[in-house]
Formats: C-alpha cells, sequence, structure tokens
C-alpha cells in the first residue's frame, strides 16, 4: 500500500478509519432503503392487483356490451394491472441485482479495512522495532566513542544484548 506523505500520519490513519466505517454505515442505510422500497413496492403491486380484482367485478355485465364506458374501465384496469406487474418485476429485479452487488460492495469494503489496519498495525510494528534499535545502536556507539565500549554496555543491561545482537544479525 502506497500512501502520500500527507497520509502518513496518525491523524491521517484515524481519518481513513473514519471515512471507512462512514461508508460501511452508508452501505448498510442505503441496503435497509432498498429492502424497505422493495417490500413496498411489492405491497403497491398487490394492492393495484386486488384493485384490478375488484374492478372486474361487474354485475350485469351483459348490459354493458359495445358501451364506451365499459370499455374505458377495462382499459383502465389492465393499465393498472400492467402498472402493478412492472412495479413488482422491479422489485424483484432491485432485490436480485441491486442488493446483491450491494453486499457484494460491502463485503469488499469490510475486507479492504481489515486488511488496512492489519497492514498499518504490522508496518507500525516493524517502525517501533526498527526505531528502539537505531536507538540502541546509537547509544551503543556514543558509548563507544567515549570509551565505554560495547562490553560495559552488555554487562550493564543485559536485554540490550539480545536486542543488538538481533539487529546486527548475531
Amino acid at each position: 500500500m502506497g500512501f502520500s506523505a500527507a497520509l502518513q500520519s496518525k491523524a491521517a490513519h484515524e481519518a481513513l478509519l473514519c471515512r471507512q466505517d462512514a461508508e460501511l454505515r452508508l452501505l448498510d442505510l442505503m441496503r435497509r432503503c432498498i429492502l424497505s422500497k422493495v417490500r413496498s413496492d411489492r405491497d403497491y403491486a398487490l394492492a393495484l392487483s386486488a384493485l384490478v380484482q375488484q374492478g372486474l367485478k361487474v354485475e350485469r355485465a351483459e348490459d354493458l356490451a359495445g358501451s364506451l364506458v365499459a370499455k374505458a374501465w377495462r382499459g383502465m384496469l389492465e393499465e393498472l394491472d400492467n402498472t402493478g406487474k412492472a412495479v413488482r418485476q422491479n422489485a424483484d429485479c432491485l432485490e436480485r441485482d441491486t442488493l446483491e452487488k450491494l453486499n457484494t460492495l460491502h463485503a469488499e469494503k469490510r475486507k479492504a479495512r481489515k486488511q488496512y489496519q492489519e497492514e498499518h498495525s504490522r508496518i507500525a510494528q516493524q517502525f517501533a522495532t526498527v526505531s528502539l534499535t537505531s536507538s540502541l545502536r546509537a547509544e551503543a556507539e556514543a558509548e563507544a566513542v567515549h570509551g565505554r565500549g560495547s562490553r560495559s554496555l552488555s554487562l550493564s543491561h543485559p536485554w540490550r544484548c539480545s536486542v543488538m545482537c538481533t539487529a546486527v544479525g548475531l
């Protein structure tokens, strides 16, 4: 992962995590809203279908043979039925395709956030180890220059000897 120097501070790291969390929350909200729309659309389609069935129940239909009003009414009911079917198909498509893609995106975002966090932790741990090793090496070199030598350093601080030995590859 390569980041610009402006994104390498602790504040930038926190801002990136905050942004990722906000995007995950937004995706959750989008999923809930789409599910609500699907339910509402299905209910609306059922209501239209029930309305059409009720509108088709005409008493004494033989008296209305050739009536323009009856023909207009049947045309309106057919259009309502077609609208209900279209709304139902749209709800099914929305649930099948859009929610599937949204769930995939959510999983990818979650995975990317976890990977970023793990990578940041690994790099921070490596940096801490290298910083400690560098400071101990600098301290040992300073003591060697002043004539004390690294033997006195290792005797006075046994834990430093193991760190120094691993740092220089012994």
